[in-house]
């Protein structure tokens, strides 16, 4: 069964501001099922076609733990995002996630950053 609305906000908040799209991930994406992060994808993707998107931030000040869902879906994010010219970057993560993006290589992928503000700057 395809998650409504209102159980999809349990894991993100999403906020377009001009070329940013602002995406807050909450602590229990560690939680999510592959339908949710299908049906979370597909919601950011047509709103990234749809808009002049120059990059998503994720925030990450509530994230505990990830796990390869939540990877999987920043990086099938970052993809959709690059193939507009856009970027993808990352604010806030834990000591665990910067660990475990380090492991993974995908910090020299992706821009970390202090805060939303700084990434927003970097990337105007």
């Amino acid at each position: 069964m395809v998650p409504t609305a209102a159980e999809l906000a349990h894991y993100y908040d999403k906020k377009v501001e001009g070329p940013f799209i602002l995406l807050s991930i909450f602590s229990d994406i560690s939680k999510v099922n592959e339908l949710i992060v299908e049906s979370i994808f597909n919601e950011l993707h047509s709103s990234i076609v749809q808009a002049e998107v120059k990059a998503v931030i994720f925030d990450l000040a509530k994230v505990d733990y990830f796990n390869s869902l939540g990877l999987s879906l920043i990086v099938r994010i970052h993809k959709a995002v690059k193939s507009h010219n856009g970027k993808v970057a990352l604010a806030q993560p834990n000591a665990n996630i910067k660990e475990l993006l380090h492991v993974t290589s995908l910090d020299s992928i992706w821009k970390i950053f202090p805060n939303v503000n700084e990434a927003k700057l970097a990337l105007a």
